[in-house]
């Protein structure tokens, strides 16, 4: 008996100094700790990424469309939003909810009045009535889109006669690789990026889009 209790003491002391799985035990209070950092890093830089794409699109599609010297045409305004796809990688734009107005503003002298105002002279949607433009819509109640109504742009801008800017709205649905919850701070309301972009036509006023034969009016009906 006295022997097994020398040999038991001796196991005791010999455990209490082993070190041998101490690295272990550490592991594993740290690891939770480390798989939490490591997954809100991963929302963070996804909701950056986001965030960027949706800028892109905007300056993009705006860019491309002010730069035409004539009119554009319907195909490629749907060429330019079948691009924008691309453009969103390796976010899925369309499967998501994304949408694009794009929204043509020109000067007008109201000769009644005796001064300048911003018309909206043609609009055009990736996503129909999904999202309304923060700017207005495209006049239809006259053949005159002196008639429609007038146009507030950023910055209380006044074009002058027949110059134009071109308007991109993008509207950018996140959706969440883990959890909206670990970046809520940086989500705006309801979880929908804006973005918009402004450009002046480099030339003449754009001021109708040509239709082509077989190809569909990307129509903004909200």
């Amino acid at each position: 008996m006295q022997n097994y209790l020398i040999l038991l003491g001796a196991r005791l002391k010999q455990l209490r100094e082993d070190i041998s799985g101490l690295a272990l035990i550490e592991f594993a209070y740290t690891l939770p700790l480390l798989l939490g950092f490591g997954l809100v890093g991963i929302e963070f830089t996804n909701v950056i990424l986001a965030h960027q794409k949706t800028e892109r699109i905007a300056s993009t599609v705006a860019d491309q469309i002010a730069s035409n010297q004539l009119p554009p045409n319907e195909a490629q305004v749907s060429d330019l939003f079948n691009a924008i796809d691309q453009i969103a990688s390796p976010f899925s734009f369309s499967n998501d909810g994304g949408g694009v107005v794009v929204t043509a503003v020109v000067g007008v002298n109201d000769t009644s009045a005796n001064k300048m105002k911003n018309k909206v002279a043609w609009q055009r949607c990736s996503n129909g009535d999904a999202y309304k433009s923060a700017y207005g819509k495209e006049w239809t109640g006259s053949g005159d889109i002196a008639d429609g109504p007038d146009v507030s742009l950023p910055n209380n801008i006044v074009l002058g006669q027949n110059q134009m800017v071109i308007l991109t709205e993008v509207y950018f649905p996140y959706t969440e690789i883990v959890s909206e919850d670990l970046v809520k701070g940086l989500l705006p309301n309801a979880g929908t990026f804006e973005q918009t972009a402004m450009y002046r036509t480099r030339g003449q006023a754009l001021l109708d889009v040509t239709p082509v034969e077989g190809v569909a009016k990307n129509k903004c009906t909200a």
